[in-house]
Formats: C-alpha cells, structure tokens, sequence
C-alpha cells in the first residue's frame, strides 16, 4: 500500500497535521521538524495524493503549455526550458498543440484554464484578437506569452526581438551583395509581422527599394515552404536570396530547389530564423538567425508561477527580449561574392 501521512506522523510521533504542514511548508513549522518530515518521506517513498492536496490548497500544481506546433523543435526547447523550472517547483506540465489554429487555441485554452494554475502560450491568434485573453485574464487567468505578443494585453511575454531578427537576416543577405531579395512571410501572427517589418527596415537602411513582388505569404512549416518555393520557381523570376520567416519555411523551400536542381547558395542563397536543430544537418546547411530557447521558457515559467503564488515582485506587464545573433552556414555563405 502507498505510504499516507498517518505513516510519517506515526514513524516521527508527530501528528498527521504537523505532517501536512511540514510537506506544504507551513510558516508555523520549524526548519528542523520540516527537515525530519522531508527526509521520513523520501526514506518511506511517500508520493502525495494531488487530487486532496488541490481540494486543500486551492491549487492543482499543473502549468498549463499551449504551442502551435509540438513536431517543431524550437517549441519543444522552449517546453525543456520551462520544465528545468517547473520541475525543480515541484510541479508538473499539461501540454496541447494547437497546430496554427486561432480556434484550436482558444478551445483548449478555455480547457486548460479551469485544470491548470496557469499557462504559458505561444499564441496562434493574429496580433490584434486578443479580447478572448483579455476576458479570461480579467476572469483570473494566470497568463505569459512566448515567441509571440498580443496588442494591449497586460500579461508577461518573454520573446525576442523579431524586428532585430528580420533586419539581421536581410541585412546579411544584403551585406552579401544581393540585391533582390525575396521573403517568404510567415502566418497571421506577431512575429511574421515583426520578422517582415524587419526585413524592409533592412533594406530601407542600406538604400535599397521595398518591392512587393518579392513578398510571399507562407506560413511557418516545412509544407508551407515547400508549396510557397515551387510556386515561385514555376513563375520564374526568383530572387537572388531568400529570407524566410522561420526555418522549418527555410527547409521546405530548400526541399523545392533541390527538387527543381536549383544549387542553396549558388543559385539562390537562403537564410532562416529559429535555429532548429536540424537546420546545421542539411547537405547545405542553413544560415539562421538563432537566441536562446532555453532562456525563454525559463523565464515564462520563473514569471508564471511568480504570478501565481503571489509574489510581491511587479511582473504584469513585463516584457523579456532574449537578444538574437546570427549564425553562419553554408547556405549562404556559398554564395558570397
């Protein structure tokens, strides 16, 4: 039979109270009584009971994770980061995919909110549509976005700067030489948004005119990227290098050009963002504009679970950057001129 609170009290002849307050850290135990109380719980392998502990405390020791995409690896480092954190506060992860879908989203997120004490989203929903959250947070959501914001929402978010990371990307293209530049623009959300305005920032600072014609609306998958790139190469008139919204983008339209005997880097240079890690294992291997995911799912849950118990530390709004940098390989390095 699993060991119960009454075996502890009975193997220190303490009281199952003291017990309880002891494992939920209760301010009127002592230091030393805890100690006793922690070490009697290891030795006897005692595993609390969740469901009596959240009918106590008011809490269900659940953080709630919503991503658009689990098989892209960037998301699933940012769910490492948040763990390392979450783990170490005793709590556990309840993750959903939302797979680019603003409806998804908000069903699982009403979902998850009456389950969880909080959640950590990396929202779907384009820039502008944030009143479903603004509703729930005012209802008592505990709320921190990542990779991407929402317009006047007063909750954390912890991302990088995706203007920086656009600028980067064609800056480089541009340092380079090359003149025409294309962009694969990513889906209806704040970091398509941030990454395009990047990229005509670029271009405007080193003198160079925006032309539409070398936009294209993508998305953020491999699919996307692919259907977009064999598209264009159909048409004709490709550009000298492409800057995509995203890597997975990035490898899709790599995919099309070695489809089309077209050379990454000779014939067309490419560059991403993400950093994902398969991105260095391609037969070209992928310039990227890269930051730390690590850091950014430490520091939504550091804010998550700062917020939910309380803390006297003023974190809503706050608005982390983790700086990009940019990482060169080969495929568009291949064809520096």
């Amino acid at each position: 039979m699993p060991t119960t609170l009454a075996d502890i009290a009975r193997e220190l002849g303490v009281s199952k109270m003291t017990v309880s307050r002891a494992i939920n850290n209760h301010p009127e135990i002592s230091a030393e009584t805890r100690k006793r109380v922690l070490e009697a719980a290891r030795r006897l392998k005692y595993r609390p009971n969740q469901h009596a502990r959240a009918l106590i405390t008011n809490r269900s020791n659940l953080l709630g994770m919503v991503v658009p995409d689990l098989m892209h690896s960037y998301f699933a480092e940012i769910l490492s980061g948040v763990e390392s954190v979450a783990r170490e506060a005793g709590l556990q992860i309840v993750i959903c995919n939302t797979y680019e879908n603003a409806a998804y989203e908000i069903a699982e997120v009403e979902a998850l909110r009456l389950r969880t004490d909080g959640l950590i989203v990396a929202s779907a929903l384009p820039p502008g549509r944030a009143q479903p959250y603004r509703k729930m947070i005012r209802d008592g959501l505990k709320l921190v976005l990542v990779d991407r914001r929402l317009e006047r929402l007063r909750c954390p978010v912890v991302t990088t700067d995706n203007v920086v990371v656009g600028e980067m990307a064609t800056g480089h293209l541009i340092d380079l030489g090359y003149r025409r530049i294309g962009h694969l623009r990513g889906a209806a959300a704040s970091v398509a948004d941030d990454r395009f305005e990047g990229y005509k920032r670029a271009l405007a600072r080193r003198g160079l005119k925006f032309n539409p014609a070398l936009v294209r609306d993508c998305g953020f998958i491999e699919d996307d990227g692919y259907r977009t790139m064999r598209s264009w190469i159909a048409e004709g008139d490709l550009p000298e290098a492409v800057f995509a919204a995203n890597d997975p983008a990035a490898i899709g339209a790599i995919h099309a050009l070695n489809e089309a005997g077209l050379r990454v880097g000779p014939d067309l240079a490419v560059v991403g963002a993400g950093n994902v890690h398969y991105g260095d294992m391609l037969a070209v291997p992928l310039t990227t504009v890269a930051w730390s995911t690590a850091e950014i799912g430490q520091r939504a849950a550091e804010l998550l679970i700062a917020s939910i118990d309380g803390s006297s530390t003023p974190i809503s709004p706050e608005y982390i950057v983790v700086p990009p940098r940019l990482l060169l390989r080969r495929s568009s390095l291949a064809a520096s001129r």
